[in-house]
């Protein structure tokens, strides 16, 4: 009997009818929403179509443009700060001490605590006449009268960053901690024959194995910081005088505090071009290291 050759093989449909309603569900879910943002776009509160009137009164709103560049800002210090965090946290934990594991246990807390929880802690903290904060500042010496920090303009976006960073690092710990835990120990073992050092086998051997992690995470970093928006809207409003109100804040008060639904599509729309443009480019930046490297 003469085997079936391939091209004349049939084609097997079951495996894609497995997936088909994840595929289904998922378009559902996250696509139906996103395309249903853009056509609104274009639409004005009443659903008539105004074609790209909104996009006009966006390039013309210097309001937004201000809420963007504070976007920039907080997205350049939290992903700084929340980074380096993190790894630090992850290169202590990765050490071999006493009471290591309750360490860690530890540090994954501020992850654990919803975000309405953790914004009212700070708040707590943060307060004027009784914060924990301002007490221990004065009691060091730091500070000689107490700080606003959700109440004054030049401090409300440092007691943010500091709120959001305490909530989030945990994740980005356990995530470093894990690439850590995964380079060969045998790597380090041969360095320390060849006689290097801590410093020396930080730089040639750690980051080299994790460097894909760290790159994977910083990108995500970069994205999720866009979105972030429970405990900046819970602490602060956007306020004082706008010195919060980041783009994603901005969104939710058009819509919701405004009433002005299209134009919050528009701007919705805009920030998720923005974040689809950053994602392309870290992609073309890094296809040729990827090729290189499976060259090598």
């Amino acid at each position: 009997m003469r085997p079936t050759s391939p091209s004349r093989r049939r084609f097997d449909f079951f495996p894609y009818a497995l997936v088909l309603p994840l595929v289904a569900i998922t378009c559902f879910v996250f696509l139906y929403p996103i395309l249903s943002a853009v056509v609104l776009s274009f639409r004005n509160n009443y659903g008539e179509f105004v074609g790209i009137r909104n996009y006009v009164r966006l390039l013309n709103d210097s309001s937004f443009w201000f809420n963007v560049k504070l976007t920039l800002i907080y997205v350049a210090l939290y992903s700084g700060g929340v980074f380096f965090v993190g790894f630090v946290t992850a290169l202590v934990s990765n050490m071999d001490w006493r009471g290591q594991k309750v360490c860690n246990t530890m540090m994954t807390l501020p992850y654990a605590i919803p975000d309405v929880a953790a914004s009212l802690i700070w708040m707590w903290m943060f307060d004027y006449q009784y914060g924990v904060l301002n007490s221990i500042l004065m009691r060091l010496g730091v500070i000689s009268q107490p700080i606003g920090w959700l109440i004054s303009p030049s401090a409300a976006m440092h007691g943010v960053l500091m709120a959001t960073v305490w909530r989030l690092f945990p994740l980005h710990s356990m995530i470093i901690l894990a690439a850590l835990r995964s380079v060969p120990k045998e790597l380090y073992e041969a360095a320390d024959i060849d006689g290097a050092n801590s410093l020396q086998s930080f730089f040639y051997i750690t980051i080299p194995s994790i460097k894909r992690v760290l790159e994977v995470l910083v990108l995500l970093t970069i994205v999720w910081s866009f979105q972030r928006f429970t405990i900046l809207y819970l602490l602060t409003g956007g306020g004082p005088a706008g010195t919060t109100e980041t783009a994603v804040v901005r969104i939710y008060r058009t819509a919701f505090e405004y009433f002005d639904q299209s134009y919050a599509y528009t701007m919705g729309t805009f920030v998720l071009m923005v974040l689809i443009v950053i994602t392309l480019v870290y992609l073309w930046l890094n296809k040729p290291r990827e090729s290189e490297g499976e060259i090598a």
